[in-house]
């Protein structure tokens, strides 16, 4: 072959080589402007379909977004309707303590035939009648049923504050979930972007290959990275599909949503704010409050050991043929137990033991959640932190794949694996900024639960 065929061969391929750089670059993220052949259209096609989900966006605010799925979560959380009947359960039995301490009455009654004889008299058969009516209250019982009535107030308020509790958790774990899912998205949308540029340059190494056998090779190499490239990306859309379908589990048909919902949770919250509002979460209420009851149960089994003073009214009637009967009695009932083997006093003592451990474990509780918002507050700032420092590093990276293309395509000063390595390198800081903005979401939709509940940050008082 002639010195200018060869030349004229290696024009030709500069030239579709140089073409295909400048529309690469001019057009990297509307598609690939090379000439496919059908297998890459195919390819193409596919990952467009996968992300067309993607394409329908949620139009509303993100703080709307937000609402409509937490209301959607809360009407139908069983979790939530099951713990709002404990609560309605917990304060009927309050009622209850305290309808006891009220005065109580009794009424009995029987009749029956009766067959009496008396000495020397003849056997005697009547119908009989009996009634009674007892009335009584507490003069003294040591202050124990104050205590119970206190005790079921306590425990009345932590099943209130429970149910508080169970919707923070709720919304907490519907956020979460709708973050992973978008997060998901947002990768498999970067990968699909992934796919389009190395599907482009395997359909530029067909057409170089045709002219060129001897670089079939960096076309095997192509075509294995579009392969990688495509395993990540329907990994991706997959594990989205998955939270999708959890996510419906939760809010329904408001699953479809709620793709913005990130943009209400920029802010960082103030660590110092949040420990100031710490003792106001609803986990808090529940826990002081079973503190308390825990005390006053204690202080119940101590009760149990005094003297117990009732005041008593019994009345009672009876008929029996024509004999009439009624009488009327009033007085005062004591008791008190002298011996029972120490039950009473080892009951006392447990109770009391029970208390003093519920006071520790709130105080443990208390330092976790201190250490908690410090370590959701620095995961914060530090995944945000990352996210714009990464915007810097994806400036330069992008620099750095654009001119290694070009030296590859237009000097032939670099490798194919240097253009893929470099390719792969960007695609993969854009995940990585990815997984950093939403690290930091996920880190403050925490800090809104731990710092006055998510609940009261969105519906304020």
């Amino acid at each position: 072959m002639s010195v200018e065929c060869l030349m004229s061969k290696a024009g030709r391929l500069l030239v579709t080589l140089g073409l295909a750089v400048g529309m690469v670059s001019a057009h990297a993220q509307a598609g690939c402007p090379i000439p496919l052949k059908k297998g890459l259209r195919d390819i193409i096609q596919s990952g467009q379909d996968a992300d067309a989900p993607l394409r329908a966006i949620d139009q509303r605010p993100p703080a709307e977004q937000l609402q409509g799925l937490a209301d959607a979560a809360l009407r139908r959380s069983a979790q939530v309707g099951a713990q709002r009947l404990l609560a309605e359960a917990a304060e009927l039995d309050l009622q209850e303590v305290i309808a006891r301490a009220r005065p109580q009455a009794y009424v009995n009654a029987t009749v029956g035939p009766t067959v009496w004889r008396e000495t020397g008299s003849p056997r005697d058969q009547a119908l009989q009648a009996q009634g009674g009516v007892n009335v009584m209250g507490v003069l003294y019982d040591g202050g124990r049923q104050q205590q119970l009535a206190l005790w079921r107030q306590q425990l009345s308020k932590a099943a209130r504050a429970g149910l508080f509790q169970a919707q923070e958790q709720v919304l907490l774990e519907t956020i979460s979930t709708a973050l992973e899912r978008n997060r998901y998205r947002m990768q498999g949308q970067v990968f699909q972007q992934h796919v389009r540029k190395m599907a482009c340059l395997v359909g530029m190494l067909e057409d170089i290959v045709s002219e060129d056998r001897g670089r079939a090779s960096e076309l095997n190499q192509a075509r294995k990275s579009l392969s990688q490239a495509e395993l990540a990306r329907d990994t991706a859309l997959s594990l989205s599909r998955q939270l999708e379908a959890r996510l419906s589990r939760y809010v329904g048909a408001e699953a479809a949503a709620g793709d913005g919902i990130a943009g209400a949770l920029v802010k960082i919250l103030d660590s110092g704010e949040v420990l100031r509002k710490l003792d106001q979460g609803y986990d808090f209420q529940s826990f002081r409050a079973q503190v308390q009851a825990s005390e006053h149960l204690a202080a119940v089994t101590s009760a149990a050991q005094r003297p117990q003073l009732n005041w008593v009214v019994t009345g009672s009637g009876s008929w029996r043929g024509e004999d009439k009967a009624a009488s009327v009695q009033a007085g005062v009932s004591l008791s008190y137990n002298l011996f029972d083997g120490g039950a009473t006093e080892s009951a006392s003592l447990a109770a009391v033991r029970r208390a003093e451990a519920a006071r520790f474990q709130y105080e443990e509780f208390t330092n976790m959640r201190v250490a908690r918002v410090g370590e959701l507050h620095e995961a914060a700032t530090s995944a945000f932190d990352r996210a714009r420092r990464l915007v810097d590093v994806l400036r330069e990276s992008d620099r750095v794949r654009q001119a290694t293309f070009q030296q590859w395509a237009q000097l032939g000063r670099r490798s194919l694996f240097d253009v893929m390595s470099s390719e792969s390198d960007h695609f993969n800081l854009r995940v990585a900024y990815v997984n950093a903005l939403y690290d930091g979401y996920l880190a403050n939709s925490q800090m809104r639960s731990l710092g006055g509940g998510v609940l009261g940050w969105l519906r304020p008082q």
